[in-house]
């Protein structure tokens, strides 16, 4: 075991006297104040303010100039890290690779904290929010918020968390920069959609409690992201300034509803966002980039962050930006400037103010410092603001465990870091989310008999394996039979007649649709809408030939409003891929479960319970959302009258489906009755190869 030194023998000291006393753990944390004083007191300003610095580990530049992914500390980031009291590190997928060498860069970056002047413990951080955004390369990505809200279970929001903070933990990661608490009522939001719970801040709410309590659960560091709301942007603030047009009472019913008292009194951190609310800050600065003035964005507000989030929600946790290099900050304001702001608006860390991946950088972040200490001195941010801030990060760091730092267990983090359990655990609550928009004569569950024929398309060549996955695992269950075999074909780069013959000689066509922006529904954007071009074709192909089209909407899920003439359509909420199939006993790559559980329930070893947690749009003749709910939030249909039997690992399961659906939902377009069908059955993990008659057909053109 190492433990922080230096400084914080007092702390330790301290700590055992309360426990020799027999004093309650309310005690000692009453004491911790006092201690976190002592600490600051021996502190120099300029340590103070590295303390509110949190930095990354980009790829650093070689001798050759060639940028290489730091998943080990060279000489130089280790002295960088050791010269310096930064309050963490921000880690992403390239650096966190495996589990071992993520253990092992870990201990690297505490160890030189430690050795550092303060000897203070890092917090070190990634965003592992689940779903699209996950770093751990080894680890359970999840399936993401969007589709726990369509759960609407709070219960799986708590075990996913959980999931995630254990394997976070286990490698030495000590703060989740999540959960998003965006409510994502845009359809045409390009950054957060999927990343969202839902468009009802209330579903945000009750879900995102449960995901910060199953985070802490395993000691971690939450942070509710991005405050006071990223959902309602047509810009992605990592390329542009967005703007958001509304009032202090609008977003109060909206926006501002995630955040309730018991969220406030809960999470540890929260996260600001870079976005202009002129209607509640007015106060403007000369962008750099053009020189027009431009409203000050939330992140450095003192009217958001010190009168709205401090003085009327009366949040006095540590508050930290977003990313200080994205666009809307980086081309606007002057990086001395912006911390400037941010640090009076009662901001208490700087999250990548700059890059470090070369000695230049080095350099350069040594000057930064000296220039906001020069403020300081200057009396442009008051020592007690200063202090304010090193106080509520410091005392975070004690609460958590932080200060008491201790090497990872290698052994115990590869039992846990992508285990079968998590991801089998992550593959039943991914079947649960599975949302069953149309069914047109009740195609589904498909039923394809003894040697029935799938032809599978996807756009992207890393989706290939899900079919295998699933084909395995229903096969070992014998729900489906032996000889059923689908031919996986990566569409993209080709047109949608070149694979008629497929089409001909398959019993059913399943079509894999990945949105992620809304230039993706328009299929004469040059750029992007070429998989809207071929869906479109395949779908009017497959029916001239009789087949049947079963649609799956991947990603996002306003897609499902896109498509009229698919004859099922089933929406899955993220589309991480599956680049290996798992195989039992050794470490695997993280992979996706919402793909394998949409297949899963095409083909009837899951039976849909998920519900649209957004409305879903019409869309007019030029790929653009009208006002008119085509699917209203809540809606779902479900297989009706299924039986399911599953039983341990060693013994069979048998599903009986008769071919009805209903509607979930009197909201919905529909005259069907209600009906919430069964839950998903819960089945074997599969470690079986690329068996069981798929075959994979990509003809890349050669240009």
């Amino acid at each position: 075991m190492r433990k922080a030194k230096k400084l914080f023998a007092i702390m330790s000291a301290a700590a055992i006297e309360f426990s020799a006393m027999g004093l309650n753990a309310s005690a000692i944390d009453n004491s911790s104040d006092k201690n976190v004083e002592q600490l600051l007191s021996q502190m120099s300003t300029k340590q103070k303010i590295e303390q509110m610095i949190m930095i990354t580990l980009r790829p650093w530049s070689d001798d050759n100039g060639e940028a290489v992914s730091v998943t080990t500390l060279n000489g130089e980031l280790k002295q960088f890290i050791k010269g310096h009291n930064f309050s963490g590190v921000c880690l992403f997928a390239d650096n966190i690779q495996t589990t071992e060498q993520s253990i092992a860069l870990t201990s690297e970056i505490q160890q030189a904290a430690l050795d550092s002047e303060c000897g203070i413990p890092m917090m070190i951080s990634a965003d592992q929010e689940g779903g699209i955004i996950y770093r751990l390369g080894t680890g359970t990505p999840t399936c993401g918020n969007m589709a726990l809200g369509a759960t609407n279970d709070p219960s799986l929001a708590f075990e996913n968390a959980r999931i995630i903070g254990s394997e976070l933990s286990s490698v030495g990661i000590n703060t989740n920069l999540a959960p998003v608490f965006d409510v994502n009522n845009n359809p045409s939001n390009p950054v957060i959609n999927i990343r969202s719970f839902s468009s009802d801040p209330d579903i945000v709410g009750k879900m995102g409690i449960e995901y910060i309590k199953g985070l802490q659960n395993e000691g971690i560091i939450t942070t509710c992201k991005h405050f006071p709301g990223h959902g309602d942007t047509g810009t992605d603030s990592h390329t542009g300034l967005p703007l958001i047009d509304k009032s202090y009472d609008e977003i109060k019913n909206l926006e501002l509803k995630p955040y309730n008292e018991e969220v406030l009194n809960s999470t540890d951190m929260i996260m600001t966002a870079h976005i202009q609310f002129p209607q509640i800050e007015t106060e403007t600065y000369i962008s750099t980039l053009n020189g027009e003035n431009v409203n000050i964005p939330a992140t450095l507000s003192k009217t958001i962050i010190t009168d709205i989030l401090r003085n009327d929600l009366e949040f006095d946790g540590v508050v930290t930006t977003d990313s200080m290099l994205m666009d809307a900050i980086q081309k606007n304001f002057d990086l001395v400037d912006a911390a400037v702001l941010a640090m009076n608006a009662d901001v208490d860390i700087l999250l990548e103010p700059m890059t470090i991946q070369c000695s230049e950088d080095i350099s350069k972040m040594e000057i930064y410092i000296e220039n906001i200490e020069k403020e300081v001195n200057d009396g442009n941010i008051s020592e007690e603001t200063i202090n304010k801030s090193v106080t509520r990060i410091l005392s975070m760091k004690e609460k958590r465990g932080i200060l008491d730092y201790t090497d990872p267990n290698a052994e115990e983090a590869l039992k846990t870091v992508g285990s079968s359990e998590h991801r089998e655990k992550a593959l039943q609550i991914a079947e649960k989310a599975i949302t069953l928009i149309k069914n047109d004569n009740d195609l589904l569950p498909l039923d394809l008999g003894n040697n029935g024929k799938i032809a599978y398309f996807y756009p992207y060549s890393n989706v290939e394996n899900t079919m295998a996955f699933a084909l395995n695992r229903l096969k070992s269950e014998g729900i489906v039979a032996d000889g059923v075999t689908a031919d996986c074909i990566w569409h993209r780069y080709h047109n949608a007649s070149e694979f008629e013959e497929n089409i001909k000689n398959s019993d059913i066509v399943i079509l894999a649709f990945e949105m992620y922006s809304t230039d993706n529904l328009d299929k004469t954007n040059e750029n992007r809408g070429w998989q809207a071009k071929f869906a479109d074709d395949l779908i009017s192909l497959a029916h001239e030939n009789d087949k049947k089209v079963v649609l799956i909407s991947a990603n996002i899920p306003y897609d499902t409003a896109r498509f009229p003439e698919a004859d099922a359509i089933l929406a899955a909420y993220c589309a991480n891929g599956m680049n290996d199939l798992p195989v039992e006993g050794q470490e695997n790559t993280a992979y996706g479960e919402n793909y394998p559980a949409a297949l899963i329930t095409a083909l009837g070893g899951n039976s849909p319970t998920g519900k649209l947690p957004v409305d879903i749009y019409a869309i007019d003749e030029n790929a653009k959302y009208t006002n008119e709910v085509l699917y209203s939030l809540g809606y779902g249909l479900s297989y009706k009258e299924e039986t399911a039997t599953t039983t341990s690992t060693n013994t069979t399961s048998t599903t009986t489906t008769s071919k009805t659906s209903t509607a979930s939902s009197t909201a919905a377009k529909s005259t069907n009755n209600p009906n919430t069908g069964d839950s998903g059955t819960a089945l074997l993990l599969t470690v079986i190869s690329l068996a069981c008659g798929t075959a994979f057909i990509a003809r890349k053109k050669e240009n």
